[in-house]
């Protein structure tokens, strides 16, 4: 047996590079009729196992993000008089607000996610563990058992309130409960994908300042399914102004109202069809341009 580069070895590198390494490569002579047969062989588990900890290796030498390091605004958190798809990823009954995650951005949730759950699930990430916790701090922890980006919204004694900012969701942890790893650069380009929104002109009915218990169950199943077309109105005191229409175009804001979950402070009710969807993945480009490179290198994490 002899080894070298065939056509065949050469079209599926071209074809495969992110798994080509992975395979052993060789060509034979029939001894009878001097045909030559190309080989292909799956490296030992052990080579593998040693390419997935280089990456590891490398997710780690990006680096801990600096203690002043702020998440970066969603490019649609700022948007006015435009439309988009998106779905509804939380709906907070304390400050009343409705968490929207464009559709756009779905596919980098899915790779996010993905991939902060392998890095942090692994050893390596051990070292990263923060000692000390304090408010403002962007990190890393597990919420229901999968490993999110958060940052310490509020820090006390025993206890500390995060908030998953790729979700919208504010918890209140024990904080010998929970595990805290430093976020790393690579982790860190993509902006906070969980939108806060304000229905336009809607108050909703409230006791002691929180949406009640009927009004958050009759909110959460109207707005179970999706994708939705978000109509923005710019944005005020941090939350992006919105009207919310199915796809049969019927709009959430005056549900709300005719529902009686709500008031409207609108002089007239008008229902609205949605302009044309508009995009904003070209201003988020900015933001993962590196987290993309990285992520060819890791695919096969």
């Amino acid at each position: 047996t002899k080894f070298n580069k065939s056509l065949f070895h050469i079209l599926i590198e071209l074809a495969l590079p992110n798994v080509s390494n992975d395979f052993v490569w060789s060509t034979q002579q029939d001894q009878q009729n001097g045909t030559i047969h190309d080989i292909i062989g799956l490296k030992f588990e052990n080579d593998i196992d040693q390419r997935q900890l280089r990456i590891l290796e490398e997710i780690t030498a990006s680096g801990i993000v600096p203690v002043d390091f702020r998440y970066y605004e969603n490019p649609f958190a700022t948007a006015n008089n435009e439309t988009f798809l998106a779905f509804v990823s939380n709906i907070d009954k304390n400050d009343r607000t409705i968490y929207m995650q464009p559709e756009d951005h779905m596919e980098y949730m899915q790779k996010l996610i993905e991939e902060l759950d392998i890095y942090y699930s692994h050893p390596i990430s051990e070292k990263l563990t923060v000692d000390n916790i304090s408010t403002g701090l962007a990190c890393v922890t597990k919420y229901e058992g999968i490993y999110h980006r958060v940052v310490i919204k509020e820090n006390h004694i025993s206890t500390c309130i995060i908030i998953c900012v790729d979700l919208g969701i504010t918890e209140k942890v024990q904080v010998d409960e929970v595990h805290f790893k430093h976020l790393l650069n690579h982790f860190a380009s993509l902006p906070c994908l969980a939108i806060p929104c304000r229905l336009l002109d809607i108050e909703f009915k409230h006791i002691d300042y929180q949406m009640s218990p009927e009004t958050y169950k009759e909110l959460s199943n109207l707005c179970q399914s999706g994708p939705f077309f978000v109509e923005s109105y710019g944005q005020v005191n941090g939350m992006l102004n919105v009207k919310i229409f199915d796809l049969d175009r019927l709009c959430l804001n005056d549900i709300v109202v005719q529902k009686g979950l709500a008031f409207s402070s609108s002089l007239q009710s008008q229902m609205t069809i949605p302009p044309t969807i508009v995009t904003k993945n070209y201003k988020l480009q900015r933001y993962v341009k590196r987290h993309k490179e990285i992520n060819e290198k890791s695919s096969v994490i």
